[in-house]
């Protein structure tokens, strides 16, 4: 049942409408407008705790970047595809702030030198690529189609678009969980924005279920939604910037 559908029947017959889809239909386009409104500021914490400490002590570089150049990559595979604005809609703001946050963290991390400026033209143009959809067909070699256990070996730019903000969510994340391992706190990151972005997977793990029927949106909703709770574990259990690691930056 379609939106319009929905809301004619709520008005004309409450029972009727009861008994149909619809009633998960408006639930789930809620929540889908509530993620959002959400991801609006998702990142403000993060970005507010960034300056007032004056620091990104303990924050990985390749995880901001990957994390930027993923939502651009999200932004790109939906855009063309013509899905409800209330499906996907949060990557749009997510790329305006993780913009934000690459670019800050860059200038407090040696300034915007020539590499950042690279790394940003590199992002956009393939950003820019992979909207028009410009990568043609290609063949995986059959060993890794069987290792991945896929049923085809050729590979769209669709799905190609699709299947990149996966692999750069788990690139970009792994670098920030081994490096709080490693330093055995979480430095400056906010555990706000993470618990946010975990709350923010679970409303849309479920308004993909819902509304799409799109396999690779699912599979990157699920991973993102697994990487963020490592992360809020480990804020949780591993703590903040040491006292003594603050003052330094300071």
């Amino acid at each position: 049942a379609g939106m319009d559908d929905c809301l004619q029947q709520l008005l004309n017959n409450t029972t009727a409408f009861l008994e149909t889809e619809c009633p998960k239909v408006l639930v789930s386009k809620a929540i889908g407008y509530a993620v959002i409104a959400g991801s609006a500021l998702v990142k403000l914490p993060q970005i507010l705790k960034i300056h007032r400490a004056g620091s990104v002590a303990g924050i990985s570089h390749a995880s901001v970047l990957f994390e930027f150049v993923a939502t651009l990559v999200n932004v790109s595979y939906f855009l063309p595809l013509g899905y409800p604005f209330s499906t996907w809609g949060e990557n749009a703001f997510l790329l305006a702030q993780n913009s934000a946050l690459y670019i800050l963290h860059a200038h407090m991390s040696g300034g915007l030198r020539a590499s950042f400026l690279l790394e940003a033209s590199a992002a956009c143009a393939s950003g820019y690529v992979l909207y028009r959809r410009l990568v043609p067909d290609f063949v995986l070699p059959a060993a890794a189609c069987g290792a991945l256990g896929l049923r085809r070996c050729t590979v769209s730019c669709e799905e190609l678009a699709g299947t990149l903000p996966m692999l750069l969510g788990l690139v970009g994340r792994l670098p920030q969980i081994a490096q709080n391992l490693r330093q055995r706190h979480t430095g400056e990151l906010a555990f706000i924005t993470y618990l946010l972005n975990v709350a923010g997977a679970g409303a849309r793990l479920f308004t993909t279920l819902q509304e799409l029927d799109d396999p690779i949106a699912l599979a990157a909703v699920v991973l993102s939604l697994g990487l963020n709770l490592v992360i809020v574990a480990q804020i949780l259990l591993l703590g903040g910037t040491p006292k003594k690691a603050a003052n330094k930056a300071a």
